[in-house]
């Protein structure tokens, strides 16, 4: 029997979905252009992870060099050598990447928030970066200077400001 059976496309809506549903639906499938992915309807380019594997496939087993096959699955280079360490690290898992954003709790409790107000209070002459050392060297925590200064001049520990209460019309 021919996969897809007659009259289905290569990608059901219902594919889409649960692609998108595992977070491995890619934005990127128009930029593969492998002979594997254009003729054979086993292979689907809005699959990120199988393009991901593919890729480095294509290099390990049939030896394309890396900038060939990261051009032909439409990543680059240095993207291909970010995808294969992550392989070689968790396998197949690592090639679903990992989310972006914040990975851990905030550093900022208010327990370093107040430390920090209390050491430039008490000593207005240091310097951000002088305060981020003292946070270290007391707290085990490490912060930026930039974030550091932020907490000093009262904008809280994640640089946002507290909106401002709507104007009257």
């Amino acid at each position: 029997m021919a996969y897809p059976p007659p009259g289905v496309t290569a990608m059901s809506e219902g594919k889409r979905q649960a692609l998108k549903r595992a977070g491995v639906l890619s934005t990127r499938a128009g930029r593969v252009s492998s002979p594997l992915f254009e003729k054979l309807t086993f292979f689907d380019a809005d699959d990120r992870l199988q393009v991901k594997y593919e890729m480095l496939r294509s290099h390990e087993v049939d030896r394309l060099a890396i900038s060939r096959a990261a051009t032909l699955f439409g990543y680059t280079r240095q993207a291909y050598y970010q995808i294969s360490h992550a392989f070689d690290e968790e396998g197949v898992a690592g090639l679903l990447g990992s989310k972006r954003g914040r990975k851990g709790p905030l550093r900022c409790t208010p327990e370093v928030v107040g430390f920090l107000v209390q050491e430039k209070q008490r000593h207005p002459e240091l310097t951000a970066s002088e305060l981020a050392a003292r946070l270290l060297e007391e707290k085990g925590v490490e912060l930026h200077r930039r974030t550091v200064e932020k907490i000093v001049a009262g904008l809280g520990g994640g640089g946002r400001r507290k909106k401002k209460p709507p104007r009257g019309r």
